[in-house]
């Protein structure tokens, strides 16, 4: 097998040797790691001598080019009869899966429930993404089983200087890990075996306060589309995919409860049906829609297969509405009033035909109409055919002029710019990861059923029957998030009163010591015995309630 001189990129003849053979077929390169010295041919043929040191060089790099052609026959020939053996023992030979189709075998493997679209779309973007970074890196590596490990930790170094989230990065790791558990040949080493996992920042989303959903049901009213959704929500605490794609088959009206498997851990819940839900479902059955494969509702269910984002864009645009809090503005103004839609829709229209007849009227009458619509600033803009500062100006003096609030998600009086995002309470900020946490959105309906379940005294064994959580941890950890004053009040409730610094040493031992009039005797005698002037006014008050209890005639014999 040859020796080969390689080039600089000046075309100048590198100083090492270089050798190359074929195996099976398949040509390899390799650098053999000895210096050309001394003084080769002219014609810088292989053919031709050179001086005795060039010589030399040379023979050395045969010889290493023969030991590097000998183990690579061994291991090939290794490889081989370990292929043969297993094709032996199953019947099957051995499958090597390539780096482009590694998304597609992952599709492939089978699995107790089939992944939802969303999810497995998620995953097959992560896996080509992973497949062209390797490509990239060692353009050789055709297949997963060329896959090494310093090579997966180059890339979930690169995963982490993205900039994503801790639990983004630990899922990323785990979809590969996973990956090549399955998919890589017998006795292929996993590149992603003890790669640890990163520390998480768990940002807990927020229940709502029974005023809250009052105000959420309301501001729902504005759009029917989704209303029955969310009351779907606030009622059972299923997620939103389970919401959405609710079957008849899973109500039972008569016995009042939902029945249904959950899409996403496949456990079947068992609903209790409240009287709210209860009277959105008779509606619904009686004006029932062209049915959809037995959807409850079936134009939210269409939504949610074609677009999930849809729904989510709807609710928040409610939660926004229901949500934004009027406050002081900074020159000491009076705080906005809260009240419905309704309300705030009668009270504009009011102060607009107040208005003396003109343009500004009619302009300023298009744009409450269109903004409390739901339509974006944009859209209004557009629709209404005024410029932003228009927009802003009359919404402000509406708004100013009734005394409640209509401009959403502001937190003083006045629309913020564009480019400034204004703060509706709905996300927070990471401190590591892309994009902000979502903490109040259809999910949060879901925690604010589990939150008041819990708070009020329901057995956590039923909560989970709800849910369909199989440990209790989840649901303390992730669900069960009372605010400061109900998680206080709760307490309080069942908390023996010494806790709750509450006198217990006259009225709970009273009613013990009334019970035997012989033990009443004795304890009077106690009481009286251990009297000091310091204590004997509250001593004396107990044993007159004592004798008041027993018939005011206890037989002392002191």
């Amino acid at each position: 097998m040859p020796l080969e001189f390689r080039r600089q990129r000046d075309g100048s003849i590198r100083d090492i040797w270089f050798g190359a053979f074929e195996i099976n077929g398949k040509r390899y390169g390799i650098n053999l790691g000895v210096k050309i010295v001394g003084t080769p041919p002219a014609s810088l043929s292989l053919k031709d001598k050179g001086d005795t040191e060039y010589e030399v060089s040379r023979m050395a790099a045969l010889a290493k080019l023969d030991h590097f052609i000998e183990e690579a026959r061994k291991k090939n020939h290794s490889e081989h009869l370990v292929e043969k053996l297993y094709e032996i023992k199953t019947g099957e030979a051995i499958q090597s899966v390539k780096l482009g189709t590694l998304a597609d075998e992952w599709e492939k493997i089978e699995r107790r429930r089939k992944p939802n679209i969303r999810y497995a779309a998620q995953c097959k973007s992560t896996l080509t993404r992973f497949a062209v970074f390797v490509r990239h890196e060692n353009p050789k590596a055709v297949e997963i089983a060329h896959v090494t490990r310093s090579l997966a930790r180059v890339f979930m170094d690169a995963e982490a200087k993205r900039g994503v989230a801790g639990k983004t990065w630990n899922d990323t790791l785990k979809l590969l890990r996973a990956t090549f558990k399955y998919l890589l040949p017998t006795g292929g080493i996993n590149p992603f075996t003890g790669t640890p996992t990163r520390e998480t920042e768990t940002v807990f989303r927020q229940p709502f306060t029974p005023e809250e959903l009052a105000a959420i049901t309301e501001a729902a009213r504005a759009d029917e589309f989704i209303r029955p959704i969310i009351i779907v929500g606030i009622c059972t605490a299923m997620r939103r995919g389970d919401c959405c794609l609710l079957k008849w088959q899973d109500v039972d009206l008569n016995r009042k409860f939902i029945t249904v498997k959950t899409s996403k851990t496949g456990q079947t819940v068992s609903i209790p049906i409240f009287p709210m839900l209860f009277d959105e479902f008779a509606k619904q059955k009686t004006g029932e829609k062209v049915k959809m494969d037995g959807y409850v509702f079936p134009e939210a269910a269409r939504m949610y297969l074609e677009n999930p984002d849809g729904i989510t864009w709807r609710v928040k645009k409610i939660l926004t509405v229901a949500l934004s809090e009027a406050v002081d503005d900074a020159d000491g103004t009076k705080a906005l009033a809260e009240v419905s839609s309704e309300e705030a829709r009668k009270r504009g229209e009011v102060f607009i035909a107040k208005l003396p007849e003109g343009t500004k009227r009619e302009r300023m009458a298009a744009v409450f109409k269109l903004y409390l619509e739901g339509q974006n600033i944009e859209a209004v803009m557009a629709d209404a055919r005024v410029s932003k500062g228009s927009v802003s100006g009359y919404l402000n003096e509406i708004q100013a002029a009734i005394g409640c609030q209509i401009v959403r998600g502001a937190s003083r009086a006045g629309l913020k710019p564009k480019e400034e995002k204004a703060d509706d309470g709905l996300q927070v900020e990471r401190k590591h990861g892309l994009r902000r946490a979502s903490v109040r959105d259809f999910h949060s309906f879901r925690v604010t059923w589990v939150t008041l379940a819990l708070t009020a005294g329901v057995p956590l064994e039923l909560v989970q029957k709800v849910t369909g959580h199989k440990t209790t941890d989840i649901v303390l950890k992730h669900y069960f998030q009372p605010g400061r004053e109900a998680f206080r009040s709760a307490l309080n409730a069942v908390m023996p009163k010494l806790l709750m610094n509450e006198s217990v040493s006259d009225e709970h031992i009273l009613k013990a010591e009334s019970v035997n009039p012989e033990k009443q005797n004795k304890k009077i005698r106690d009481i009286l015995a251990r009297s000091t002037a310091k204590t004997w006014k509250r001593d004396q008050a107990r044993v007159l309630e004592m004798l008041k209890r027993n018939g005011g005639c206890a037989a002392l014999r002191l």
